[in-house]
């Protein structure tokens, strides 16, 4: 490996690091914004990408798989705790991560995850499934048994603050979708919960807090 593509960060799914059970994976997307007020208060919110900036969630991780949009100078000056970058994400961020203590990386496994096949996420972070999907394998790994979902919407380009992202146009149901609903359904195989807070083309149901189950 050259030097140029040598890790920045440290590896965060070597540091030793463990999540609660219970992870709330926040994205940017519109569906969130009638949700925020119903994450759970003893999970651990892990934003992603634009949703660092949303003023209702209060985040404790910030996942970032790329760094170069033009939000990303507004949320960097914003966010305090602990930072989550891909590899790639990091080394366009170098000059913003001088001098930082709280961030991690990971590497982004070139073998993605397949829309028809279910592969193991065992101490890896796939692609294929958008940062969410990344920030899902992560709280998998660092040991949640219980992952929710809010502004995973998987549909169109708007932000939750009404901007949209220009960059690509992702259509009524985003193609990761498909890669994502494998990902979920190899997860609750194994034990693990997966549902959504806010309405989302992903194939997972609604939450309901533990007071409301029969």
């Amino acid at each position: 490996m050259s030097r140029a593509r040598r890790p920045l960060l440290p590896d965060v799914l070597a540091a030793g690091l463990r999540l609660p059970p219970r992870v709330c994976v926040v994205a940017p997307g519109p569906n969130g914004r009638a949700a925020y007020g119903r994450i759970p208060r003893d999970a651990c919110v892990l934003a992603v990408s634009k949703a660092a900036l949303i003023p209702e969630v209060r985040a404790d991780l910030w996942m970032m798989t790329h760094s170069h949009q033009d939000w990303y100078a507004a949320a960097h000056a914003a966010f305090a705790g602990l930072r989550v970058y891909s590899n790639q994400a990091a080394r366009r961020a170098r000059p913003s991560l001088a001098g930082r203590q709280e961030c991690h990386g990971f590497r982004l496994t070139q073998d993605q995850l397949d829309p028809e096949v279910m592969k193991p996420i065992d101490g890896l972070i796939r692609r294929g499934a958008t940062v969410s999907g990344c920030a899902v394998q992560l709280a998998y790994n660092l040991g949640a048994r219980e992952i929710l979902l809010c502004g995973v919407d998987m549909s169109g380009d708007a932000y939750f603050d009404g901007s949209v992202n220009r960059e690509r146009q992702h259509g009524d149901t985003w193609i990761a979708a498909a890669r994502f609903n494998v990902m979920i359904r190899w997860l609750r195989a194994r034990g693990i919960a997966v549902a959504t807070l806010s309405p989302t083309r992903l194939e997972v149901p609604a939450w309901e807090p533990p007071s409301t189950r029969s």
